[in-house]
């Protein structure tokens, strides 16, 4: 967080002591302190200073002359800024961008070497975003600032070349031409610069530029320098001309710094406390916004943290709690806000933010209010950088807590109403009677800028005189509403008067969209408003006509647009639905949409548009929670049934853990009379979760569940389901002749059945086990099978694994050419598939084969690309097999203490608890245990010692 005296020195000079600008007059005191601050906080010797300010132009008395400076100074920045002792001065407590330049570059080069692309790619972001001109901009010209100057521009490059190298690691190949062009023109001597734009016109798919981009280096070393390429350069000129697989693209996925929604309106009228609740935060970790409804905490909380931006270089991030169903919801919220996944996501998250300097928002916490509070509190003790901005109609009671009461508007609630009323009714000019009125009508909105802006959506068809009128007859009302009657609020009657100016179509869709969380879409809406006899056209006017209202908001996810309802207003109308008696129904047309939905996603998850299907659940996780939670309150057994058989979605999607979650309580709180099939896949897909977590005895359970059920059934699909499921489970737990065997019987059944995906799937399950066991003859007749059934329905999902054993048979078989192209193509099919893992995993193999080869240097850059591929995949299985294997080239190279320190990286990894992937089972059969490999290398580390 911001410290209180602020320094830029990366442009022109400025300075500002609690986020005020301060006046710091003279080029001399300017330069003394620029001095002071590039130091560091370390103490600066008199005759240093007195040589960087004047240089061979020495005053009369230099000494007298810097005391004067150093007086004046902290006059200006504060007397406690500044130390002083007989030989020379210091400064404390000081913000400088110029040091948190050097100290981000030094983070980046950290990131890169530990293969996290996505953290390198944020520190080097952060330390360019510092730069607003030339360094020491405006300040003494000595020889001194002229070399501390160069020095910094010279980091900038640098900088500038570590950008280039995130970006390259990004797959931005193509958009970097331009500007590593750019970067050469004023650094023509650069070697890296010029490397870098050979591999981005490489990766773009121009090999005659890339090599013609050498000639043209070559030619600018000879002629100004007389200097030949050096090795790096000449490197790269070869492995393009070689194809070398270890420059291929390999995207990385680039981690998100955040999740703050962008502004759709302007911000009005909250300056001061915008001001205020920032200071607090930088006293205090945890800060409340405590108000009633519609007094805008949720606003004064986004832009508070958005002007918090350049100060949490880990991001910030937004957790809405208004979106959760219940109390049980809340740690989910977190976790995938921060785009976690584990067992245990609240630990997750902490382990994630434990070192990071980021600003966590929890919103509309009197939802969940103990969880919010238990939420606050661990990442409070865990994560000693992380700060928490919450809102809540009341106090978290957490330890730390500072509270701060958000006031309704004071008398910018006229200005607040103007700018939404000319938002609403375009040429509404805001002349003297307007403002006048506006005053009145906000006054009797209470200042509340929620009750202001339903007000003035109503400009659109009423006049300013006429909404006064009305405003002025429902608070008379309100009035005559007895004391014992719960407080009533101008934001009450105002949602009560817009919700009852709809009409009844309006109401209806509204009481739908009410019930969802996490917004809905047009197709959602629609098919529930069939039920009520309005077809897509009437429901999406309808939709429109409630935003325009102000009533519903709109954003955009994936090119889709989703609704979603105001907090106030659903909380009314779902207390008016209540009162009627008629939530039951509009839940349970709620969960009946998407318990229909998962039955589509049934057959389309097993099809070519898997990928499509996958990513619409993913928009509709939260109210697929929702109605999971209808079916077990209701009860419904038949809809948790039919919610049950989403299992591949969260497979696919790599939600395993929660994925696992959400089936036991699909299955306790389904029934043993709903429909077999059903009750088949949900056991047959728990046993494979159960699986990849490890957890043996609970997957063999649920498999044999499933299999006993399917077999009173007539249904094949199921019962090869059951069957393939339970054979991986078994192969897991070393009953590696029945495995085979229930594998078997699971291909005849898809097969008979005539199910290509079932008996790819069952292929696959068939050949991860034989490799568990070295069979490479039946590895090989299954890939085959996996490969044919695959294509019949054009299925990726099944294509990339089939290459990785098509790869393990060909090492197995001594056919090192026939590895190395079935990993290359497993490398150009992954990014289309979005499995990162088994990217991640191809380059590893090819690392291996580098280094079986002899060449130590390709086989290390390989495995550093596998490793930060993984980590942005966050596949730490594959992320520890490549350190297995980084070990190994450095104890090839005669590093032993290298490789024993990733050796016991790889076994401190394997005993953290920790989420595992859908496909980790595969790589096991494929590689082996990371952590036997790294014992293994300690053993031939001390038997050489």
């Amino acid at each position: 967080m911001q410290e209180l005296l602020d320094i830029r020195l990366l442009g022109p000079f400025e300075v500002s002591v609690h986020g005020a600008s301060a006046d710091v007059g003279g080029s001399k005191r300017q330069a003394l302190l620029a001095m002071l601050a590039l130091a560091g906080g370390r103490l600066v010797e008199v005759d240093a200073l007195v040589d960087g300010l004047w240089g061979e132009e020495l005053p009369a008395a230099p000494r007298n002359a810097l005391h004067h400076h150093i007086a004046r100074l902290r006059a200006a920045v504060g007397e406690e800024s500044s130390v002083g002792a007989a030989d020379g001065y210091a400064l404390k407590g000081a913000r400088v961008d110029a040091t948190r330049f050097e100290e981000l570059l030094a983070e980046t080069r950290a990131a890169l070497r530990d293969g996290d692309v996505p953290a390198a790619a944020d520190a080097v972001a952060a330390a360019l975003a510092l730069w607003r001109g030339p360094a020491l901009q405006g300040l003494t010209g000595t020889a001194w600032f002229g070399a501390e100057a160069r020095r910094l521009e010279t980091l900038r490059v640098d900088a500038l070349e570590e950008d280039f190298e995130v970006r390259l690691a990004l797959g931005e190949h193509r958009e970097l031409t331009p500007a590593l062009r750019s970067a050469l023109a004023g650094n023509p001597f650069r070697e890296r610069l010029w490397g870098q734009l050979m591999l981005a016109l490489y990766r773009s798919g121009r090999q005659a530029d890339a090599l013609e981009t050498f000639q043209e280096a070559r030619r600018v070393l000879a002629d100004e320098l007389g200097l030949e390429p050096g090795p790096e350069l000449r490197r790269m000129q070869e492995a393009i001309l070689a194809h070398d697989p270890s420059i291929a693209a390999v995207p990385v996925a680039r981690r998100r710094r955040g999740n703050l929604p962008a502004p759709s309106t302007s911000f009005v009228g909250r300056a001061e406390e915008l001001g205020q609740v920032s200071a607090l935060l930088h006293v205090h970790r945890l800060v409340t916004l405590t108000g009633p409804p519609g007094v805008g905490k949720s606003r004064l909380a986004i832009e508070t943290a958005r002007s918090l931006v350049r100060e949490c270089p880990e991001g910030i991030w937004l957790v809405d709690f208004a979106r959760a169903g219940g109390p049980s919801d809340a740690v989910r919220l977190l976790a995938n806000a921060l785009d976690v996944r584990a067992s245990d996501p609240l630990a997750r998250v902490t382990s994630r933010l434990r070192d990071a300097c980021a600003l966590v928002v929890l919103d509309g916490c009197e939802h969940v209010l103990e969880e919010a509070a238990r939420i606050a509190s661990t990442l409070l003790a865990e994560c000693p950088e992380v700060r928490i901005l919450a809102t809540s109609r009341e106090a978290l009671h957490a330890p730390g807590e500072v509270r701060f009461a958000v006031a309704p508007l004071g008398e910018a609630a006229a200005q607040l109403f103007l700018e939404r009323a000319q938002a609403a009714r375009p040429g509404f000019e805001a002349d003297a009677d307007a403002v006048a009125l506006a005053a009145e009508i906000a006054g009797r909105a209470d200042g509340l800028p929620l009750a202001i802006e339903l007000a003035a959506a109503r400009v659109n068809v009423l006049g300013l005189a006429e909404l006064l009128s009305i405003l002025e007859r429902r608070a008379a009302l309100l009035r005559d509403v007895p004391e014992s009657d719960p407080s009533r609020t101008a934001l009450q009657g105002l949602v009560e008067w817009s919700y009852d100016l709809l009409h009844g179509d309006e109401k209806t869709l509204l009481q739908q969209l009410a019930v969802h969380r996490g917004g809905a879409s047009l197709a959602s809406l629609a098919a529930v408003g069939e039920t009520h006899g309005l077809n897509e056209a009437t429901v999406a006017y309808l939709i429109s006509a409630l935003v325009d209202k102000s009533i519903v908001s709109t954003s955009f996810m994936g090119g889709v647009a989703r609704y979603d309802v105001l907090d106030s207003v659903r909380d009314y109308v779902v207390e008016r639905l209540a009162e009627s008696g008629g939530l039951p129904a509009v839940r349970a047309a709620h969960a009946r949409y998407f318990a229909g939905l998962a039955d589509e996603a049934r057959v389309e998850l097993r099809g070519p548009e898997w990928q499509r299907w996958e990513s619409r659940l993913e928009l509709d996780n939260d109210n697929l929670w929702v109605a999971l939670t209808y079916a077990q309150e209701a009860p419904d057994p038949a809809i948790a049934s039919r919610l049950g058989t989403l299992g591949w979605y969260f497979v696919l999607a790599e939600r395993i853990s929660e994925g696992r979650r959400f089936l036991e309580l699909a299955l306790a709180a389904g029934r043993d009379d709903a429909p077999a099939e059903s009750r088949v896949e949900l056991l047959a897909v728990l046993c494979y979760m159960a699986t990849e977590e490890l957890d043996l005895d609970a997957a063999l359970a649920a498999g044999e569940r499933a299999l006993a059920l399917a077999e009173t059934t007539a249904e094949p699909r199921g019962t090869g389901l059951a069957q393939l499921t339970l054979a991986n489970a078994l192969a897991q737990s070393g009953e590696a002749e029945r495995a085979a065997a229930t594998a078997q019987d699971a291909y005849a059944t898809f097969e008979a059945a005539g199910d290509d995906w079932g008996a790819a799937a069952s292929s696959l399950i068939r050949a991860v086990g034989a490799a568990h066991s070295g069979d490479v003859s039946t590895v090989a007749a299954m890939a085959a099978a996996v490969l044919r059934h695959a294509d019949a329905i054009d299925y990726d999902a099944f294509r990339l694994p089939e290459l990785l054993l098509e790869a393990w048979i060909a090492e197995r078989r001594q056919d090192g050419a026939a590895a190395v192209d079935a990993y290359r193509r497993a490398l150009e099919l992954a990014p289309r598939v979005g499995f990162g893992d088994h990217a991640a995993f191809a380059l590893a193999g090819l690392g291996a084969h580098a280094l079986a080869n002899g060449d130590l240097r390709e086989a290390e850059e390989l495995q550093q690309q596998a490793l930060i591929a993984a980590e942005a995949a966050e596949a730490s299985w594959v992320a520890a097999h490549a350190r297995v294997q980084l070990g190994r080239i450095a104890a090839a190279s005669g590093d032993a203490d290298g490789a024993e320190r990733l050796y016991r990286e790889v076994l401190e990894w394997s005993r953290l608890q920790r989420p595992h992937q859908g496909r980790e089972s595969l790589f096991l059969a494929l590689a082996g245990s990371p952590a036997a490999a790294a014992s293994l290398g300690l053993e031939e580390i001390a038997a050489h010692a």
